[in-house]
């Protein structure tokens, strides 16, 4: 877990830092309000420890506007020197998950952390769970791939989840290239073994069981790549250039080459504020690599 200290002396971040590292977490600090809730914008935070006096924005308000900027819900736990119960309720009511008493105690704290990575880990285990109904529930018969509407799911399940998470995220449309010719020549049935070649084609392409090939429709695909930048989303969709290329599965009337190849184009989450311009942005980039010679994933 990413732990941020939250504290105006630097003695007690010391503490509670020295306590999340030898629990095997990162430990980031503040300050003072302000910085915690900047680094909250830019980055992913797992649980803050935050104090209550502090000068300029105390405790209490930067958990609420920390509340109020983010989109999914980390625990905080506040640390203070007041034992009033007016206090404790003001915590909980700002957002705030536990109210431990200064000076702090190292094993209470870290009983507390551990509490705490309990409750992150489950909430990775339901959007895992999540995925995995979305993929069982809608299935292409065909190809056996994610359908057009489980990847539509998928996609904002991953999108919203790199969002909380503040990690990347590719996305890579794939069109297999003379597709028309090659159903009107060889015949439908041709054309479906086909779909299905290919299909398994990008499915062994993919490295990681949460990497998630779907049939966008008729004779495009669409590859879902958590945790992935446009750089490894590349190497992702050289691979299967290169497999349909070591295939060499004959189609005698593409003018790109004389076996089926594939067009593709990549997007990332950055700079995306919606799945829909992911998926318009890749779009792009597939017909950039369809203008220029085919059998290629463009950027």
């Amino acid at each position: 877990m990413k732990v941020l200290v939250v504290d105006d002396q630097r003695s007690m971040r010391m503490i509670s830092m020295s306590v999340a590292e030898s629990l095997g977490h990162e430990a980031i600090e503040a300050a003072c309000g302000q910085d915690a809730i900047d680094i909250c914008a830019r980055e992913k935070v797992d649980l803050i420890l935050m104090d209550v006096e502090m000068p300029g924005i105390n405790g209490f308000e930067t958990t609420k506007e920390i509340r109020e900027q983010t989109i999914t819900w980390f625990p905080i736990i506040f640390v203070s020197a007041k034992t009033d119960p007016k206090f404790f309720a003001e915590g909980i009511r700002s957002g705030g998950d536990i109210y431990l008493f200064k000076p702090i105690i190292p094993e209470v704290l870290e009983s507390m952390i551990n509490a705490m990575q309990r409750i992150a880990a489950i909430q990775d285990e339901l959007h895992s769970t999540k995925v995995k109904m979305e993929l069982l529930a809608h299935q292409d018969k065909l190809t056996g791939l994610v359908n057009r509407r489980g990847f539509d799911n998928a996609m904002s399940l991953e999108f919203k989840h790199a969002q909380i998470d503040k990690s990347p995220l590719a996305l890579i449309m794939v069109d297999i290239d003379h597709f028309k010719p090659f159903n009107d020549n060889y015949g439908h049935q041709a054309g479906d073994d086909c779909l299905a070649i290919v299909s398994n084609t990008l499915k062994e392409a993919m490295c990681r069981p949460n990497d998630i090939v779907a049939r966008y429709g008729g004779e495009e695909f669409a590859v879902i790549l958590p945790n992935t930048n446009a750089e490894n989303a590349a190497l992702v969709g050289g691979r299967i250039v290169n497999a349909l290329k070591k295939l060499a599965y004959p189609h005698e009337y593409s003018s790109a080459t004389d076996y089926v190849t594939v067009s593709g184009g990549i997007s990332e989450v950055a700079n995306h504020k919606t799945p829909e311009d992911m998926i318009k942005s890749a779009d792009k980039a597939l017909y950039r690599a369809k203008g220029t010679g085919r059998n290629k994933v463009s950027l």
